[in-house]
């Protein structure tokens, strides 16, 4: 699949869009988002469970005071009507709603006995513009109360306290876990505090104090959300709606990664086929990429590096053995040998040619020893994860020619895998050089372990400020657009 990429300036975000509470007041109302075709809900992901909340409330001798017509015996006959509700929600936020309105000092924090608060008011705008924020304005609609008595503003205040704390925790972690998407996810998912949360939202008199600190606060979220609008207002290219799709894509992914970048670190991003280091939160040098084949993807997780090896050798996964060089065995014994790589059974050296192949793979061990023809070239740098996946150099050079570089077995080759290394170790290239000629294997740890991030972004902003796009080379996008659809289904349902 040829890669398309396109880009364009974005609108400075500044009047743009809110980031903050101040700036959310340039924009009260968000403006109609034209239809996206998004793909169907896909039967593989599951949706997280959800049930009605259950609010037990303690006796406080609240029931005396409702006898009388004032302020505090309207908000307990409120908070008395809660025991009867049936408001279905996500069953980690019903948690947080029965524990707090289950309080004996439990407060209103949408209504005051008598109809919704001016923070009410607040949380509707706000829930109305989660749209510009890549979510679904219609999974945290609520409908303000059509009467005044108890049970209707008591179910209008759970309500709202649960799409409040949905809206917060969307924003913080994403609507979705990509951990349940496939094998190719590996995320350890951001925790919110949700009972902290609702706590906070009783207690703040502005609830863009809560919302900002929940947000994701990197520049490139922010970059993403202008570019977002502009496409949705503009209505410019044929392919504006793909580039709507891609956009909340990023927007969900970005959520899956901390809150903030650090001030150095290594970004992959596979669909562009491109390696960057950043180093003071600014981009210091960046690299064409070779990934994983089609049948072998590389994952989407972070991890950190922690070592740089010279003159590695290659321990051949038995995949490849199996798969690859087995069928050269079968018309050559001696494949191996002639090629320089070293077997093994059961620990014993011995040549390939006396080998039983038909015993267990798990018995036998190949190994290619450093040197120029080595497949993982002169140096890998690796970040320990369950994948097995490393950044390493290559004597395959001319694959980096290719618009399409989908030619490992998962790991990410680089263009330019020493000056990578000199930037991890914090170095220069000429003391890499002078390890790589020393020969011999060697593992030198770096003086900091640095946040690596194997990505997949379909959109991704550069540093310059522009958008880029590129294709969904995996079909990852279209997974991710399928699970976030079956969740708005099933909030739908009550």
């Amino acid at each position: 699949m040829p890669l398309k990429t396109s880009s364009r300036w974005i609108v400075p975000l500044a009047g743009l869009l809110a980031l903050s509470g101040s700036a959310i007041a340039v924009r009260a109302e968000p403006l109609p988002a034209p239809p996206v075709t998004q793909a169907s809900p896909k039967p593989g992901y599951t949706v997280p469970p959800r049930r009605p909340a259950h609010i037990v409330r303690q006796d406080t001798g609240a029931s005396l005071s409702a006898l009388f017509d004032s302020a505090s015996g309207n908000q307990a006959k409120v908070l008395n009507e809660m025991g009867g509700l049936t408001v279905s929600m996500n069953n980690d936020i019903a948690e947080a709603v029965e524990a707090y309105y289950a309080q004996p000092k439990a407060k209103l924090i949408w209504v005051d006995g008598k109809g919704p608060t001016p923070k009410a008011a607040q949380a509707l705008s706000l829930l109305k513009q989660a749209d510009d924020w890549g979510l679904n304005a219609g999974d945290y609609a609520v409908a303000p109360p059509q009467r005044s008595d108890a049970k209707a503003l008591a179910e209008f205040e759970a309500s709202l306290s649960a799409k409040m704390l949905m809206f917060l925790q969307d924003n913080f972690r994403g609507r979705i876990d990509p951990n349940k998407l496939s094998n190719y996810y590996d995320f350890k998912r951001k925790p919110v505090d949700l009972k902290g949360t609702i706590a906070q939202l009783s207690a703040t008199p502005d609830l863009m104090v809560v919302f900002d600190r929940l947000l994701p606060s990197n520049p490139k979220f922010a970059q993403l959300a202008a570019e977002l609008h502009y496409l949705r207002t503009s209505g410019q290219g044929g392919d504006t709606a793909a580039n709507i799709n891609k956009v909340i894509v990023a927007m969900e992914e970005m959520r899956w990664l901390p809150q903030e970048f650090p001030e150095r670190y290594v970004f992959i991003n596979q669909p562009a086929y491109m390696a960057y280091y950043y180093e003071n939160s600014t981009l210091t040098l960046s690299m064409k990429a070779v990934i994983g084949q089609q049948d072998h993807q590389t994952n989407f997780f972070d991890a950190s590096i922690k070592t740089v090896e010279f003159n590695p050798d290659w321990g051949v996964p038995q995949s490849i053995i199996r798969n690859e060089m087995l069928p050269h065995l079968k018309r050559d014994p001696a494949y191996l040998d002639k090629e320089g790589y070293v077997v093994s059974v059961k620990g014993k050296t011995m040549p390939s040619a006396k080998v039983d192949w038909s015993q267990p793979l798990e018995n036998i061990g190949v190994v290619q020893p450093p040197g120029a023809d080595n497949a993982l070239g002169q140096l890998k740098i690796l970040f320990p994860n369950s994948h097995d996946i490393y950044m390493h150099d290559t004597p395959a050079r001319g694959k980096f020619a290719s618009q399409d570089r989908m030619f490992s077995h998962g790991c990410v080759r680089l263009e330019n895998p020493k000056a990578m290394a000199a930037a991890v170790l914090k170095t220069s290239v000429e003391f890499v050089d002078q390890q790589i000629a020393a020969g011999g294997k060697q593992d030198m740890p770096v003086p900091e372990e640095v946040p690596v991030y194997v990505s997949y972004f379909t959109a991704w902003p550069t540093d310059d400020g522009v958008i880029h796009y590129f294709d969904d080379i995996y079909g990852r996008d279209a997974q991710t657009l399928s699970a976030i659809s079956a969740t708005t289904a099933s909030r739908a349902q009550s």
